[in-house]
């Protein structure tokens, strides 16, 4: 079983993860955070398996909060959600190691599926046009 923070600095938002991840029998949530400083801090007290974190929020910049986990412990893997599909945003996060980039409007399915493949190893990120940057290069569909 995982063990997961997540991070939002809306409560519901955090809710409706928390919802979708105990639907699955992978996750554990251990943590969780209102801003990107909390976030760095829970995950550096926790090590989780996974940061489950939304992108803009008060605080720590996400961005930097991900490179000094990654820092920390390169085995915890991140996903960035976010309602924003900004290229600048994206570099950032694939150049500080960030696993996955997604956007918040996903299907459920296909948001547990991107996990699952971010946990077994590989990069998804994906736009809001629907396509998704693996390690496997450009696809029409996050994996």
């Amino acid at each position: 079983m995982y063990k997961v923070v997540i991070a939002d600095d809306r409560p519901n938002a955090r809710l409706g993860l928390r919802m979708l991840l105990n639907s699955s029998d992978d996750y554990c949530i251990v943590g969780e955070a209102a801003n990107g400083t909390e976030a760095l801090q829970v995950s550096e007290a926790l090590l989780p398996d996974l940061l489950l974190t939304d992108l803009k929020m008060p605080g720590l910049p996400v961005i930097e909060a991900a490179e000094r986990i990654k820092a920390l412990d390169a085995n915890v893997k991140i996903i960035i959600l976010t309602a924003l599909d900004e290229c600048e945003d994206i570099y950032k996060a694939a150049k500080v190691g960030v696993d996955g980039y997604l956007m918040k409007d996903t299907d459920p399915g296909q948001l547990l599926s991107a996990i699952r493949d971010v946990m077994d190893g590989s990069t998804v990120y994906q736009t809001k046009e629907n396509l998704a940057i693996s390690s496997g290069g450009w696809n029409e569909h996050a994996h």
